[in-house]
């Protein structure tokens, strides 16, 4: 209960924020990727903003126009995107590597090498599609709705599933076992994208076991 009453007090704040950093038209509201690139389409010093995941669609976009990860792209779509923030990439870089990239732009360079030295370069943009597809899940799914579903299995876009787990935060329980599971950053929540939510987590989901 404890929980509910924090997120409850939290998400008016967190939704006038989305507003006054991301300018709405009225004729032509802003999709996924548009929020994430909110301060502009570059990597910066900002640890705690989209940098790293809109340069992953964004790349993955230019390879394959056709993917999936199109939708992120769509303010028509109707979506609920788990966003890492760039210092969740960055942690994932050292969970994997051993390594703590001193800029978001190592830190994405980083991760494309390690995707490529453990399933090759041809196989390396389908799984960061494939990463970046299990952090979101089809139709609008609210903070308020997700507090409900504790022990759930959800199916996401990548067709592979993770386990909500509420209990003293809200965590996201994903394909490998040994790491910390990601958790809803409670004052990043129910950021408005046209048709779309994005909340935000502090660590990037994994759709597979990492050795």
């Amino acid at each position: 209960m404890k929980l509910r009453r924090v997120i409850a007090g939290m998400l008016a704040a967190s939704a006038l924020a989305a507003v006054v950093a991301v300018p709405v038209s009225a004729a032509e509201p802003p999709s996924v990727v548009d929020v994430l690139a909110a301060d502009g389409q570059q990597f910066d010093s900002k640890w705690g903003d989209y940098d790293i995941v809109e340069r992953a669609a964004l790349t993955v976009l230019a390879a394959k126009p056709s993917s999936a990860v199109g939708a992120l792209a769509d303010n028509t779509a109707t979506l609920t995107v788990f966003a890492p923030t760039d210092r969740a990439f960055r942690k994932l870089v050292h969970d994997v590597t051993g390594k703590r990239p001193a800029t978001e732009a190592r830190t994405f360079n980083k991760l494309v090498k390690a995707v490529e030295s453990l399933v090759g370069p041809k196989n390396t943009i389908d799984t960061i599609e494939a990463i970046l597809l299990y952090h979101v899940v089809p139709g609008n799914v609210p903070s308020s709705v997700a507090l409900g579903l504790d022990g759930t299995k959800v199916a996401t876009a990548s067709g592979a599933t993770f386990k909500v787990i509420v209990d003293t935060s809200v965590r996201l329980a994903d394909k490998d076992r040994n790491a910390r599971n990601a958790q809803l950053i409670l004052d990043r929540l129910d950021i408005p994208a046209g048709n779309s939510v994005i909340h935000t987590i502090n660590r990037v989901l994994r759709p597979i076991d990492l050795p």
